[in-house]
């Protein structure tokens, strides 16, 4: 880091960088979605996008939900085709240049996963929520479970996450189907954000 380089910088060459990473049919695709816009925060996310929404002209969510939101480290705003990174959550915390660039970029591409799945899962595959966590791999049924995600949400949870994982082994070099992954989920993740590769 440069030493006028501030943190919150960094953390938007990153999201420039994990933009560029994406498959450039899925950045045509958020652009057609109109969710192609990001921010860096080091605020909440609940209070940050609160107060994005409210000059938007929205109402504020509940308490609670402003509080579930605060908890994240990223955000996707449908309302307002923005994906947020708060880089003062916990989860960056203490992490060297290269290891905060993995994480950082890791939530963004999660959060666009959220964006697309959010425009492309049907109706079944979000009622195909439990039984689609049931077979996911233990790690991410555990922690989409541990972050008391509503069962509408499990399926985005789930197509987000696997998108973010998906395009960590792309940049590494290594493509197509995880053997870890069952082929209903990686079916669903090709389907639902184009992935083909």
């Amino acid at each position: 880091m440069k030493p006028a380089e501030t943190l919150l910088d960094f953390a938007r060459w990153v999201m420039d960088r994990a933009w560029a990473d994406l498959p450039p049919a899925h950045r045509t695709l958020l652009k057609a979605i109109r969710a192609d816009e990001w921010a860096v925060t080091d605020r909440p996310l609940g209070s940050y996008s609160d107060d994005l929404r409210r000059s938007a002209g929205y109402v504020s969510f509940a308490m609670a939900e402003l509080e579930r939101q605060d908890a994240a480290a990223g955000l996707w705003i449908p309302e307002l085709r923005l994906v947020t990174i708060n880089l003062a959550h916990r989860s960056f915390a203490a992490l060297d240049r290269s290891s905060l660039e993995y994480a950082v970029a890791r939530v963004a591409w999660h959060e666009w996963g959220h964006a697309l799945a959010f425009h492309q899962a049907t109706q079944d595959d979000v009622a195909a929520g439990s039984r689609l966590l049931d077979l996911a791999p233990a790690p991410l049924a555990a922690n989409v479970r541990a972050a008391d995600y509503r069962q509408r949400e499990y399926t985005h949870e789930i197509v987000a996450e696997v998108y973010a994982l998906l395009l960590a082994r792309r940049r590494q070099g290594v493509n197509g189907r995880p053997p870890w992954l069952h082929p209903e989920i990686y079916e669903l993740v090709r389907r639902v954000v184009g992935w083909n590769r």
